[in-house]
């Protein structure tokens, strides 16, 4: 996890990069050091033969004077003494050693030879006059010390070594001995070479230093829209797959919250009306939030998820976070045009203790169960996770389990025939739905419906299911299979278009049943009657499923042109030992051979209960005792 975070985080990189620059600039440091310690050990060397040699001359000169008059003037004035003194500096010179001379200071502190040791040609006369190029010169009337002055040349270094002659404890005159100490050339060069590659690396690692924060913003910014929703302008899921591992869930509480009854607005109003709600409900939350301390996701829909910061342990003022938002949203006005506005209502299902669960993904399900909860109990209200509770619905599949089923295409059917009663021969497949988990584990619809009745999420099962029967239907041009849909699905357009766009094949609609419950609100309904009217007028066969267990009309049976009713397994499965179940059943079966609809008995579990809906004439049967569901066969 360490390794993926350095990788995706740059600043990382940037540090690692500022740290190899410092590494390079304290090498360059260490060189440029070296030089100059090589350099002075050099001049040690090289300067010690010649110090001493300075310091005997400066002593044999001494020794030439008078010291009990004015040593200065007895040069000016014995020319047998001066002679003796130049040629004595002379002697001094060599290849390294190119000067000696010896100097004075007159009465207006100007520098002036009294004997130069330099060839015939370059030598300067007596009381010449000498500019001097550096202070240290005068140093050495101060001090009364010797001085050494460098010249640094390309090749060469060049000194001049200064001692004092003193007399009366007075600088009298300045001995000056000017040599040269040659470069040693392999250690000058390699130095050299060091210093320019290391100039020449820290260049380039400045360059791509430069070019990784420019990458690096640019980086960030991309990122940023990233995980962005570019509707409501909150974190989107990007963001949560992205950071879900690294967010500390002792940090705080957390919550899904979803728009009550938004398919209706979507329906009604038309995507833009409800993508103006969307904006305005999720701008009501960024409002009502903590800024820098909750996060906000619109995890996809209607649905966000927020998690409040909790602070030290309290778990109230999170919780009011939460209280707030579901009020501000219950108080507001959410316009869809300048003068219209709809009220919106949201269920929140919250989990107040994210951090007992292992991931994230597990913490969330708790608080998805919880909306889930929340939804149940009428919508437009709270509703918090309680483990005891709530311990039997965690076999469910959470909503967001359920939408990523359907995006990775881990939607499925199993099929169980509807046998021939009398032949036993195969006469249709019911579809039934399955999905299976992340695990590789097959879900079933009693895991399944509950979670997402009343949501898109539905019909978008529905779409799935139409897709995967359409599939084996072309693939097998004898089978017939029936889907099961659900009322709402009737007066759906999209599911319509689907069934429309399917009867335009050939051979398609005639084996495609279309299997319903009946109920009040389908028969109430003119749009539903009308389009399962229309539905047969394109083919499709019509099977009312599970009859006989709730609301049953037989009179809207004959105005929808039933093709077959399917006895609810209820019924069936208790017509040995209950008589009113077998006369129910009978009823039924009268009724229909009346009305000519053909009926089916599910439930058939055992050899008895066959022989007993044999007897009484159903044709069709399913069950048990003929095959269990399962992945298809031709």
């Amino acid at each position: 996890m360490r390794q993926k975070f350095f990788i995706k985080n740059p600043l990382y990189l940037i540090l690692s990069t500022l740290a190899i620059t410092l590494v390079l600039v304290v090498l360059l440091y260490t060189t440029v050091k070296l030089e100059e310690k090589i350099e002075k050990r050099m001049i040690d060397i090289s300067t010690s033969d010649v110090m001493a040699i300075a310091h005997n001359s400066a002593n044999a000169i001494k020794h030439q004077l008078d010291m009990e008059s004015d040593i200065v003037e007895q040069i000016l004035t014995n020319e047998t003494l001066h002679r003796n003194i130049e040629k004595n500096l002379k002697v001094l010179l060599t290849q390294n050693i190119k000067y000696s001379y010896l100097l004075y200071r007159d009465k207006k502190g100007i520098f002036r030879f009294l004997a130069d040791g330099a060839k015939e040609e370059e030598k300067a006369f007596l009381n010449q006059k000498f500019d001097i190029d550096n202070p240290k010169w005068l140093e050495v009337f101060q001090t009364k010390q010797p001085v050494m002055i460098e010249h640094q040349y390309l090749q060469q270094l060049s000194i001049s070594y200064l001692v004092p002659v003193v007399h009366n404890n007075e600088v009298q005159m300045v001995l000056a001995i000017d040599f040269s100490i040659k470069k040693v050339e392999n250690i000058n060069t390699i130095i050299a070479l060091m210093k320019n590659a290391i100039l020449a690396i820290i260049l380039v690692v400045v360059v791509f230093l430069i070019v990784l924060l420019i990458q690096t913003l640019r980086y960030i910014a991309i990122k940023k829209t990233a995980y962005i929703d570019k509707l409501t302008h909150v974190y989107n899921r990007n963001y949560l797959q992205e950071s879900e591992d690294f967010i500390n869930l002792n940090d705080y509480l957390l919550a899904t919250l979803d728009i009550d009854y938004f398919k209706t607005v979507n329906d009604t109003y038309g995507h833009d009306v409800g993508d103006k709600i969307l904006k305005q409900v999720a701008n009501m939350i960024l409002l009502t939030v903590r800024t820098h301390e909750d996060i906000v996701i619109r995890y996809g829909g209607e649905e966000f998820v927020i998690l409040a910061k909790i602070k030290r342990g309290d778990n109230l003022s999170a919780l009011n976070v939460i209280e707030r938002i579901f009020k501000n949203i219950q108080e507001n006005h959410f316009y869809i045009n300048k003068k219209d506005y709809l009220n919106i209502t949201v269920s929140i299902g919250v989990n107040l203790v994210p951090h007992k669960s292992r991931t994230f993904s597990e913490a969330f399900k708790l608080a998805d169960i919880a909306l889930y909860n929340a939804k149940n109990k009428g919508r437009n209200n709270i509703e918090i996770y309680d483990e005891i509770h709530n311990h039997h619905n965690q076999s469910l599949m959470s909503i967001n389990d359920i939408k990523e089923a359907i995006e990775e295409n881990r939607v499925v059917c199993f099929y169980q025939k509807i046998v021939d009663t009398f032949t036993q021969k195969v006469s249709h497949y019911e579809a039934l739905l399955r999905i299976v988990d992340k695990q590789g584990n097959i879900v079933t619809p009693d895991k399944i419906l509950p979670v997402i009745k009343g949501t898109f999420i539905l019909r978008n099962i529905t779409k799935s299911v139409l897709a995967i029967c359409h599939e084996k239907l072309s693939q097998h041009p004898t089978a017939c299979i029936n889907v099961n849909l659900n009322p709402k699905d009737i007066i759906d357009d999209t599911i319509l278009d689907i069934l429309k766009e399917y009867a335009q094949q050939t051979n398609i609609a005639e084996r495609l049943g279309i299997e319903i419950v009946e109920s009040e609100d389908l028969i109430t309904c003119k749009d539903a009657k009308d389009n399962l009217l229309m539905l047969k007028q394109l083919g499709y066969k019509i099977f009312i499923d599970d009859f006989g267990s709730g609301y049953s009309n037989f009179i809207y049976l004959t105005q929808i042109k039933t093709d077959f009713i399917k006895i609810d397994g209820a019924i069936i499965k208790n017509i040995l030992d209950d008589k009113i179940s077998f006369l129910l059943v009978k009823s039924i079966v009268d009724f229909a051979k009346e009305a000519n609809i053909k009926v089916i008995a599910e439930y058939v579990s055992k050899k008895e209960i066959y022989d007993t809906i044999k007897s009484l004439g159903i044709e069709y049967s399913q069950g048990f005792y003929f095959s269990q569901p399962k992945a298809f066969e031709e």
